[in-house]
């Protein structure tokens, strides 16, 4: 009777670090769902304004004859400046 005790105990205990462990991790994902809203609003007010103007380069440059390829390097060399600019 002893074993079967000992191992039920066992059990319960794995049970609660395992939930100790789940509601860390939820922790962890509110913050980082908070970090990304923060992110967010810091974003949308030059989303609105840099949104428009994209499309309108987007136009013209694809009006022109040379490649895509080279505007959408071009564009993924900015995009780290631009996030550096919004973000602080």
């Amino acid at each position: 009777m002893t074993a079967l005790q000992l191992h039920k105990k066992t059990l319960v205990l794995e049970s609660d670090l395992n939930r100790l462990a789940l509601r860390a991790e939820c922790e962890r994902l509110r913050e980082a769902g908070s970090l990304i809203k923060d992110v967010r609003r810091q974003i949308t007010p030059w989303a609105l304004v840099l949104a428009p103007l994209a499309g309108v380069a987007l136009a013209l440059r694809l009006r022109r004859p040379a490649s895509a390829d080279t505007f959408l390097s071009r564009a993924l060399k900015i995009a780290p400046l631009l996030l550096k600019i919004i973000v602080s």
